[in-house]
């Protein structure tokens, strides 16, 4: 009753998104000039964004936010102010549970269960059906400011990022290749050129761990088996072993061998090597796409004795480095712009910027790196 009495308090304003019909299809990609980019969410943030140097941008959106007509225009606003500023604009799609306010049935579950995020609900031919509704909302109303799409966050882990509930990974693999698929039929319904991400943390060789949590390596043969024909690119998080440690080129974990437990910028080749293979080129019969969406780089250590700026800078240069270094890599997305408390408190200090507005020595480390590479050609 609470789900169905919120729902219709905002019936009347999210009729005038969701009863409009499609326009015309749109060809737009925003072409990086590099491939340096950093996570923000709002518009204010983005002449900060340009003073940096950064070509492209990564930015969140909660499903809810499609029900909402304030929010939308919002972020239409917010994507506008990134072409006008020429920064390319990648979205993270996130089904988030406030969307079951407003269409339960995009939900996997009926109650919470203490996840960040949800899989989209293809667990019946109602989800599926709002799924598509959702997805034509959002697309058809960002199509020539989105260049890239990444369907959900981190899906190797199905208990705090993509839950749907206990299955068996061929079963969790088939439920997320049905939703990345409807939503890839409507992104590319919308726009032929826009590029759609399947998103991994760094876990490569784990199995299935506790949590329903699956490595990359287990999950990738078999989503390539279901979607080979799509034009699917790989989404990955490249951060050191330890989020509260800046240093990566001593992780013990990221191995230069097939069988590493994970991937990051130190051994980063591992990935690009298996997606390389025969059986995981695109269709074109090139490989596929690859962004490094989201890493980060810690000022706050207590490995270091705490603060420790000219650490994060050194490192974040050493990596951004890395990644250029290597022709697969489209993008590097640092995580983030600005500290955030909650973050801090984790010592996790990822931010060029800290809470009063100060900039660190890695702003000019990350504006400083790579001033003479570029994207390479696709």
């Amino acid at each position: 009753m609470k789900i169905l009495k919120r729902a219709a308090a905002f019936l009347t304003a999210a009729a005038l998104c969701w009863s409009a019909p499609l326009t015309a299809h749109a060809d737009f990609y925003q072409e990086p000039a590099t491939i340096k980019g950093i996570l923000i969410n709002s518009e204010y943030e983005v002449a900060m964004a340009a003073e940096l140097g950064v070509s492209q941008v990564i930015t969140n959106f909660p499903i809810s936010w499609a029900f909402d007509p304030s929010r939308m225009s919002a972020y239409e606003s917010y994507l506008n102010a990134l072409k006008r500023a020429n920064i390319s604009a990648t979205v993270i799609l996130l089904n988030d549970w406030e969307a079951a306010s407003y269409s339960p049935l995009l939900l996997p579950v009926s109650e919470p269960v203490g996840a960040n995020y949800y899989a989209f609900n293809t667990l019946n031919e109602d989800g599926l059906r709002a799924i598509r509704d959702v997805a034509n909302v959002v697309v058809d109303r960002f199509k020539n400011l989105v260049s890239n799409w990444v369907i959900g966050n981190e899906i190797n882990d199905g208990q705090a990022w993509n839950y749907i509930g206990a299955m068996d990974i061929d079963s969790y693999c088939a439920n997320y290749a049905t939703a990345f698929r409807t939503w890839y039929d409507a992104i590319k319904g919308a726009n032929s050129l826009a590029r759609v991400y399947i998103p991994f943390d760094f876990r490569w060789n784990v199995g299935q761990v506790e949590g329903f949590k699956f490595g990359a390596a287990d999950m990738l043969p078999r989503l390539n088996n279901l979607l080979r024909d799509t034009d699917y690119g790989i989404a990955w998080h490249a951060y050191p072993q330890e989020f509260d440690d800046p240093v990566f080129s001593d992780d013990s974990y990221a191995l230069d061998q097939a069988n590493t437990y994970l991937i990051n910028l130190k051994n980063l080749h591992v990935l690009t090597d298996y997606m390389s293979q025969a059986d995981m080129l695109s269709p074109g019969g090139v490989p596929r796409h690859l962004i490094l969406s989201e890493q980060g780089f810690t000022s706050l250590s207590p490995a270091h004795g705490g603060e420790c700026q000219e650490l994060q800078a050194q490192c974040i240069a050493e990596a951004y480095k890395a990644a250029a270094a290597n022709p697969l890599v489209e993008a590097f997305m640092l995580n983030r712009l600005q500290d955030e408390q909650v973050l801090l408190d984790q010592n996790y200090g990822f931010g060029l910027i800290d809470l009063e507005g100060n900039k660190k020595l890695s702003w000019d480390a990350y504006r400083n790196a790579g001033q003479e590479s570029s994207t390479p050609e696709n």
